[in-house]
């Protein structure tokens, strides 16, 4: 039901690049984006699923791969040249390649900001059909603001008996100020 809705989010179909987050922390936004990684793929899509929750990451257990390269290593320039394409991990599930988070950072959101990031970002929209970013809440945090302004599309999942409404609403109204297309 949710990728049929996202099919039809835009002019142009699916948001190429497209940010799950949530108002607050445990709303099921990884789980989500794994899932969603696995219905496009299931259509044929050739997905990317990045972790972009560089304080909290989860994707890599959800996939069963191992978390010591990933993002923030290409972000901070940490990771040799040769080492790159071994970052992009294929996983069990046909059409699903996964970037974990790699090293947590002590600056998140400064490498999330980045030019790199953005770089980053538009390279991975060249080569995969389908790019989901799995990102942190944004309550609390710049990260989830910072990163809805690099993709065309903002999903933001609301857990219905755990946040409320004005939490909700809070978060929504964060994302909508920093001009994410929610």
């Amino acid at each position: 039901s949710l990728r049929t809705s996202l099919t039809f989010a835009g002019a142009e179909g699916v948001p190429k690049l497209l940010f799950i987050t949530s108002s607050e922390p445990s709303e099921a936004k990884s789980t989500t984006a794994f899932k969603l990684a696995q219905d496009f793929a299931i259509l044929g899509a050739h997905v990317l699923i990045i972790d972009a929750d560089l304080r909290k990451p989860s994707l890599h257990r959800l996939y069963g791969v191992g978390n010591i390269l990933g993002l923030s290593n290409l972000l901070t320039n940490t990771v040799r040249k040769e080492d790159i394409p071994g970052v992009f991990r294929k996983t069990r599930y046909e059409g699903v390649t996964v970037l974990t988070s790699g090293t947590i950072p002590p600056n998140p959101a400064d490498l999330l900001s980045s030019t790199r990031m953005a770089t980053l970002l538009n390279n991975v929209s060249q080569n995969f059909d389908l790019v989901i970013i799995d990102g942190p809440p944004v309550i609390g945090l710049s990260d989830a603001p910072i990163l809805s302004r690099l993709v065309e599309g903002t999903l933001m999942i609301v857990s219905a008996n755990q946040v409320t409404r004005k939490s909700a609403r809070m978060a929504l109204k964060r994302l909508r100020a920093a001009g994410a297309n929610v």
